[in-house]
């Protein structure tokens, strides 16, 4: 049954594949049949049968945009005009470098230390005025670099700057909530 399911993924890239042309109701269909064989292998064989269906789907995937790569026409390259790194972009005027000087402020700096502050606050919390352990630490590393993740993300889908600044408000003050709490 493993083997059927696996075959049912491939299947289910196929139809995928062919519904990239706009033919919507195949690709639903092949992601309602990816979902039923991995359903199955899931209900099957557990983590295990829903990994093995994952890796051969992600396979089966590979496969078919390599295929479509080659098959598809050749683009002719543009020339790009000669440009240094240090030169500002064409048309640029000095109120958009500080638009773009202030995004990145509010997205690296400052999204970093909210993203810390949480970090360690959720790390105060979990040890609870006790030496540190490993679980806090672990904790630590993986909030940090995620919610920080998470804020970039998040700010860089709003229209400007302005509206960059209450998520890194947000979630510093969710560390703030969690810091006065322990």
């Amino acid at each position: 049954m493993t083997a059927a399911a696996i075959l049912a993924m491939a299947g289910a890239v196929l139809l995928i594949r062919l519904g990239w042309g706009g033919r919507r109701g195949l690709a639903a269909a092949g992601w309602a049949l990816a979902a039923a064989a991995l359903g199955w292998l899931t209900w099957a064989d557990g983590a295990w049968g829903l990994a093995t269906g994952l890796t051969a789907g992600s396979i089966f995937a590979l496969l078919a945009v390599a295929q479509a790569g080659v098959v598809s026409p050749a683009r002719t390259p543009r020339r790009a005009a000669a440009v240094t790194a240090t030169a500002a972009p064409m048309g640029a005027v000095p109120s958009d470098l500080a638009r773009r000087i202030a995004v990145f402020l509010l997205v690296v700096p400052v999204s970093f230390l909210a993203a810390l502050w949480l970090a360690l606050a959720i790390n105060a919390a979990m040890k609870g005025g006790a030496p540190l352990e490993a679980n806090s630490v672990a904790t630590l590393l993986f909030v940090q670099p995620t919610a920080w993740a998470a804020l970039m993300a998040w700010q860089m889908v709003q229209p400007r700057p302005a509206r960059m600044v209450f998520q890194p408000a947000l979630v510093a003050a969710a560390g703030l909530l969690i810091w006065m709490m322990t």
